[in-house]
């Protein structure tokens, strides 16, 4: 999960940089693209951590009906 969440977090990161490298213009539109990117990974990072939390309480509460 570590390994996910750290790549998750380093390419936008990594779009970020790259946008700053390119000329101003072009670097003003790729830094929005890179900027909206980073938010919708950064969206679909906390409904997938949501996500898992359900089902974590689900499980547990399976399995203590089970029992």
């Amino acid at each position: 999960m570590y390994q996910l969440t750290q790549l998750a977090a380093d390419r936008p990161r990594q779009w970020l940089a790259d946008a700053e490298a390119q000329r101003p213009a072009e670097r003003l539109l790729a830094l929005a693209r890179a900027t909206r990117r980073a938010e919708r990974a950064e969206r679909r990072m906390r409904r997938a951590a949501r996500q898992a939390q359900r089902l974590r309480a689900q499980l547990q509460t399976q399995t203590a009906s089970d029992e």
